[in-house]
């Protein structure tokens, strides 16, 4: 029951990602999608380190100016793109606030950082990228939800999310009473 229960709010969920949020205003939609990071650094002492929060203040001083991201303490808050494909994550970091800027700022620096110059579409549905947040979503529900279900041998509540490919192996052995036990297992 309980899993039923959950299983419900993990479908929903994983329909507004499926539709690409389309029941949602993009306001509501950044908002739920959108990750918050603060630099305890600054820019300059990252010299070399890669990461989202680092992508995402680099893109921010590119169009607002190096004074606005020159203290610690930067608020970072980003988007993942699907765009350049199959470049790293950190490399895909688009700062949400590029969506609020004036549209042939907008323009520019998002084909810049898509490095897409045949880019038409401006609309954040059309930049995120949905399989990324569906997979993140997916590793949660896994977690919270179809692991312990499959652990106490209740058939996955939440079949779109697939077990992984050692649950099913760690079940099996669980249940097998002619199995060995091993004895750091019973200590």
């Amino acid at each position: 029951e309980c899993y039923s229960a959950v299983a419900v709010v993990a479908n929903q969920w994983l329909n507004v990602l499926t539709s690409k949020a389309s029941t949602l205003e993009d306001e509501e939609l950044v908002e739920l999608i959108a990750e918050n990071r603060s630099m305890s650094k600054t820019l300059a002492e990252y010299a070399g380190q890669k990461s989202t929060s680092i992508s995402t203040a680099k893109r921010l001083a590119e169009f607002l100016g190096d004074q606005m991201v020159k203290d610690k303490g930067l608020a970072c808050k980003f988007i993942i793109s699907a765009k350049p494909l199959g470049a790293p994550v950190a490399e895909r970091a688009v700062p949400v606030a590029i969506f609020s800027a004036e549209s042939s700022v907008k323009k520019h620096f998002l084909r810049k950082w898509l490095k897409d110059n045949g880019l038409v579409n401006f609309d954040i549905r059309a930049i995120l990228d949905w399989d990324y947040y569906i997979e993140r979503l997916s590793s949660v529900i896994q977690k919270l939800i179809t692991i312990p279900a499959a652990m106490q041998k209740v058939p996955n509540p939440v079949p779109r999310v697939p077990h992984p490919d050692w649950l099913m192996k760690r079940v099996t052995n669980q249940g097998d009473r002619f199995k060995q036990q091993r004895l750091g297992d019973m200590f």
